[in-house]
């Protein structure tokens, strides 16, 4: 009996490995992104924020954004009914940095995804740039993500690298690892057709590719990427488009800001399966997608447990390398988010105001 049990759970934790062996296999030996040089001309772009009680940021974030040395920008700025001071500083930060730039207010709690829409419907430029109130480019990262928009009509949508303040921490450690393979395995599958795996804190597209956000179900930034898929065009990940983000120090708070996130994307997942049977390359990453976000998150789980007795020397080993505690705690996060699917997670929650608490 007992050696049954390990065979199942053994079977269980190589099915659930099915697709990161294939997406290993892909990132270590497979096609990679042309590598593109910058452009003569940069076209004008509408960055669009969007932000809920974020007044110990958005200065910072808007000289950050000045200092981009972009040649021709405007900047939609969307206040989400905040209850602090972040409608005024906001207004304050732009006139001093001689913005050209609208803003709009939410009568009402809109939350991410409507408030998008309606920016988008406001912005004048043909090219839009979302990101968020409490992150931080690089100098060249606005620069990056249009050459690699701009590189072909056939790219709708790009999303940046984003990447963990480095500061010193555990959390911040295990967000970079994962990390680190999350964007290869992005780039890989840009490489052949489209990612929809994007990274809200940085996003550019072209206007006629994305005409609006799905607002009911899933995350915003996954949803752009569906949006410009299924209008046809490519949606892809930009490594040189760094943007940081600060990670919260405590592991509840990362909990549940990984929880949410999770909750987003499988939403968003659900509402869009019916692309696994397009006529395209993308597909076949979006079912080796699906396997892994939807199947082997409780397969890990299960085959971790019936076959504890054989994997013990191993995982005792493995538990002191971050990656593994990365990807780990990655299954658990994805078996809570499918958990948690329903709940509503469209209403913005400031992750800057979360830090250190």
């Amino acid at each position: 009996m007992t050696g049954a049990v390990l065979i199942i759970g053994a079977l269980l934790l190589g099915i659930s490995a099915v697709p990161y062996i294939v997406y290993l296999a892909g990132i270590t030996w497979g096609k990679k992104q042309e590598v593109l040089m910058p452009l003569e001309q940069y076209p004008p772009i509408s960055v669009v924020i969007s932000a809920y009680n974020e007044q110990k940021n958005i200065s910072d974030r808007l000289e950050n954004l000045k200092a981009c040395g972009y040649p021709d920008m405007e900047v939609i700025f969307v206040d989400d009914c905040s209850t602090d001071n972040t409608r005024h500083l906001a207004q304050e930060t732009l006139d001093g940095l001689g913005f050209n730039y609208h803003l709009l207010f939410n009568d009402e709690q809109l939350g991410t995804s409507k408030s998008y829409n309606k920016a988008i419907a406001a912005a004048t430029r043909e090219i839009v740039v979302v990101t968020d109130a409490d992150v931080m480019f690089k100098k060249d990262t606005l620069h990056q993500i249009i050459t690699r928009l701009m590189s072909s009509t056939t790219i709708g949508a790009v999303t940046g690298d984003l990447q963990p303040e480095q500061t010193p921490g555990e959390t911040t450690e295990l967000e970079y690892q994962y990390r680190s393979i999350y964007g290869r395995m992005c780039e890989w599958e840009s490489a052949h057709d489209s990612t929809f795996n994007f990274n809200g804190a940085l996003m550019a597209f072209k206007k006629q590719s994305v005409v609006r956000i799905d607002d009911k179900h899933g995350a915003d930034d996954a949803n752009i990427a569906f949006a410009a898929i299924r209008n046809g065009y490519r949606a892809v990940y930009e490594k040189d488009a760094v943007v940081y983000e600060s990670v919260p120090e405590s592991f509840t708070v990362q909990y549940k800001q990984k929880i949410r996130r999770a909750t987003g994307l499988l939403e968003a997942m659900r509402e869009n399966d019916d692309l696994v049977f397009t006529p395209r390359k993308f597909s076949k990453f979006y079912f080796l997608r699906l396997w892994m976000y939807f199947i082997s998150p409780s397969f890990f789980l299960v085959g971790l447990v019936l076959s504890i007795w054989l994997w013990i020397p191993v995982f005792i080993l493995l538990v002191f390398t971050s990656f593994t505690r990365a990807f780990i705690l990655n299954q658990f996060y994805l078996l809570a988010g499918f958990l948690n699917t329903g709940k509503n997670v469209q209403v913005w929650e400031s992750t800057s105001s979360m830090v250190g608490k």
